[in-house]
């Protein structure tokens, strides 16, 4: 029988390894890595709900979080609000994926538009804003806004980059 010291030491264990995943750097241009990365997280992400399962522990001690993500200029990508960072894209799609299954892209277009597609809902609120056509052709706003609202632990961008909720 599985004491519940030794599952809140596991689970410990598990965060420590998520926490570990920060460090891993990967190269922006070499997939391999970004995919890796991520089924690393998933892995450990997997285990520590398997394990919180056990106590009937709550998953994570996450409330409801709200940020928005949205492009700046031509190169950078803004998350505002539970996350605060600003991230560098020049000239790439950046792929991402949250701690809930949410996961999209975002990049700046030819058009010279910040486009933000959601390929997998999760269990977050998204909401995207769209410019109008207007706005992008005087050039008073030229991105999409996608606000993001649940229980979400983490993003994680496919240049390795990991933000959590709170820090």
């Amino acid at each position: 029988m599985i004491s519940e010291d030794n599952v809140i030491q596991y689970r410990k264990n598990i965060l420590m390894q998520l926490d570990a995943l920060e460090s891993i750097s990967t190269d922006a241009y070499e997939d391999e890595n970004a995919v890796d990365h991520r089924l690393m997280i998933s892995n450990l992400d997997g285990q520590l709900k398997a394990y919180s399962r056990v106590l009937n522990m709550p998953e994570s001690p996450v409330e409801n979080i709200t940020f928005t993500m949205y492009g700046e200029s031509d190169d950078l990508i803004e998350l505002r609000g539970d996350i605060e960072e600003e991230l560098g894209a020049f000239d790439v799609e950046r792929k991402f994926v949250m701690s809930e299954g949410t996961s999209g892209t975002i990049e700046y277009t030819t058009e010279g538009v910040w486009r933000i597609n959601i390929t997998k809902n999760g269990s977050a609120i998204v909401n995207i804003v769209h410019p109008t056509q207007e706005e992008i052709d005087e050039d008073t706003n030229y991105t999409d806004k996608a606000t993001f609202s649940g229980k979400i632990e983490w993003v994680v961008f496919d240049d390795g980059t990991l933000l959590k909720c709170g820090e």
